[in-house]
Parts: structure tokens; sequence; C-alpha cells
């Protein structure tokens, strides 16, 4: 047991990074939360102020129709206060109704009806735009009609006050709006930074001459050396693998249901894949300073090229070309089949397929480890 309490002990130095790339994991989900709607509409509610040059009654009834739905701030008429005003933004947008205003309304004109002041473009100040001008033109379109003016802003009045219901429909089968189905999805970024920079370090250490020379005067024969670096690496991965799993049912709110298992299934195919690529970083002895510039590289270029961060199908189907050469493009290929994220239906064999193609990729890359390391120990 000598070998497995010291690879736990090189394991316990390594704690740090488990907790950073967890704790950015959690905050990936926080912030691309797929099911974290909302499932209430309000009207958005701007800061105005307005000034009445025209003083008549078009003037005052647009005046009394902005009040209804926005925050009317009375401010005085003053260039240096209303741009104050504007910067600590205690009111979003300022209307002056010139002089003339009334006149020119009555014969269809809509040049220099108003004059307005903001500090630079937003939302407020498009959506102020767009209330102006689709209250103007509703008017004249009644003028066009025929009608009085005073008639045609009572009739465009009525008509742009009507509210539009808004319902939002819940769909208690939509597995792509469960916290779950974000989570599998950017799991394997978590997985291949925790495994790739703990164990990796991990088995370079023990490799090492200075423990293979003290390993090999001690009674421990070479089997057990190797048979219990094995089991401590593999009760590590399946200790992260767990433990990313209770977040994950945490998270959800429950266990698992229906095809989730399948997703369940589909993250440790991915594991295999992490713990094949630490075992081939190890053997090429990369430093630590390295090991966590590649992990990177690696861990976020499969992320953007193979869907975690940008769903499949807006992926221009060069960049889907090269990510078929990346294990993570299989993983994400499954989940969104498990989980109905985009337009592919589920089918098991498709999922089944991903699955094996994963278990070829960390076949294929152990392989290549063993090779590595059988020429080390020829040379």
């Amino acid at each position: 047991m000598q070998v497995f309490k010291l690879f736990f002990k090189i394991a316990k130095t390594k704690w740090l990074a488990t907790l950073v790339f967890l704790g950015i994991f959690i905050l990936i989900l926080n912030f691309t939360n797929i099911g974290g709607g909302t499932d209430t509409f309000k009207t958005s509610k701007m800061a105005l102020t307005i000034f009445d040059h025209d003083k008549t009654d078009a003037s005052r009834q647009l005046c009394e129709y902005l009040a209804k739905d926005n925050i009317i701030v009375d401010l005085e008429d003053d260039k240096d206060k209303l741009i104050d005003a504007l910067y600590i933004t205690s009111t979003n947008y300022v209307i002056t109704i010139n002089e003339g205003y009334e006149e020119k309304l009555a014969k269809g004109e809509t040049d220099g009806l108003f004059s307005t002041r903001y500090l630079h473009d937003s939302y407020t100040n498009k959506l102020a735009d767009s209330t102006l001008d689709t209250y103007v033109s509703t008017v004249k379109a009644y003028l066009a009609g025929g009608m009085e003016l005073s008639k045609a802003i009572d009739a465009a009045q009525e008509v742009l006050s009507e509210k539009t219901e808004v319902s939002f429909e819940t769909f208690e089968n939509d597995s792509a709006m469960s916290s779950s189905a974000s989570f599998f999805n950017y799991m394997p970024y978590a997985l291949l930074s925790i495994i790739v920079s703990v164990l990796c370090p991990v088995i370079i250490a023990m490799n090492k001459k200075e423990v293979g020379f003290r390993t090999k005067c001690s009674s421990i024969k070479s089997s057990s050396v190797t048979a219990q670096t094995v089991a401590a690496s593999g009760i590590f991965v399946v200790v992260i693998w767990v433990m990313l799993m209770a977040l994950c049912v945490g998270k959800n709110g429950g266990m698992f249901t229906g095809n989730m298992w399948y997703a369940v299934l589909n993250s440790v195919s991915f594991t295999l894949v992490c713990v094949a690529i630490a075992l081939l970083f190890a053997e090429l002895r990369i430093s630590e300073n390295v090991l966590a510039f590649v992990t990177q590289v690696l861990g976020l270029g499969m992320a953007f090229l193979c869907g975690m961060f940008v769903p499949q199908e807006m992926l221009s189907s060069s960049v889907l070309a090269v990510a078929r050469f990346l294990p993570a493009y299989w993983y994400i290929k499954a989940n969104d089949m498990i989980c109905a994220i985009g337009t592919e239906q589920f089918r098991l064999s498709t999922v089944l397929m991903c699955i094996g193609i994963q278990m070829l990729f960390a076949a294929a890359i152990f392989a290549v480890s063993v090779v590595v390391r059988k020429q080390k120990k020829a040379i």
C-alpha cells in the first residue's frame, strides 16, 4: 500500500487546481444556463423628460400618452443640467416638442416636430425614437383617412394603447430546458481540465527515477507497484466523476430519468478519453507550465470547435469537418441528441455509435502512450 499512499500524497498537492477548475465550471453553468429563462413579460419603462414648447391640445395629448407607460422626470430646461442628468442616468431621453407641432401634424408634416437629446445610442433611445415615430405615423394615417386632428389623435392613442397578451408555454418532457442538459454539455471541459492537470503530474512524479529506485530497493514487486498505481489512478478518476455527477443531481433536483442515463454513459466514455490523454502527456513528460497551457488550449479548442459553447448546427461545415477528428465532437453530438438540443431527433443507434467512437479515441490514445513508454525503455 506504500505506492497507493504515495500517489494520494502527491495528488493532495494538486487540490487547488481541482477547486479552480470546479469553480470555473460552476461559473460557466451559472452564466450559460439553458433552462434559465423567465416566465414573465414586462413592458420596458423609459425615464423621459419632456418639454412642451407648443402648448397646444395636440402636444398635451402627446405628453399624456407618453406618461402612461413611462417614468416622467421633471427637470429644468438648462443644457448643462440636462447633460448632467443624462450622464448620471436620472433620465434617459429628453424630448422637446417644438413650437408649431400641432400645425405641422395637422398638415401631415413630420419634419421638425421634436428635438431629442441623449448621450449615446442604447436600447432605450431606440425604443423612444420608435415610440414617437409610431405615434406620429398612426396619427398621420388617420388624418389621411379624412379624420379631424383631434379625432385622429384619439383614435391613434386608442389603437396604440391596446395591450398584447403574452403567454409562455412550458413542456414537462422538454429535456433541453432541464438544468442537467446544460451541465452535461459543458462537463467535458471540467473533466479534461481536472483529470489532465492533476493525474498527469502525479504519474510523472511517480515515474521519476528517484521514486523508481526507492520502490526497487523495497520488498514491493514491480507488478504490485503497477497495480497500486492503476488502482489509485482509477479511484481518483472515479471520485472526480462521482463528484461531478453528484453536483449534477443536486443542480437537477433529483436523480436522472429516461434518456438522461445515456448522458451519464456518454460522460463515462469521455472520462476514459481524458484519462488516456493524461497518460499520454505523462509519458511525454510534459512540464507543469507547458501542461497547463496545452490543457487549456485543448479544452477551450474542443469547446469552441466541437459545439460546447456554440451549438453544432450553427458551426460551418469546414469547422465541423475538423471537429470530427476530436473526441469532444462525438460527445457533444450524442449529448445534443440525448438532451434534445437542436433539431436532430434522438436515435439510440447514433448515440451508441458516438459513445463507441469515443471509446476508440481512448483506446488509440492509450495505445500511443504504450508505444511511447516502450520506446523510452528501449533507449
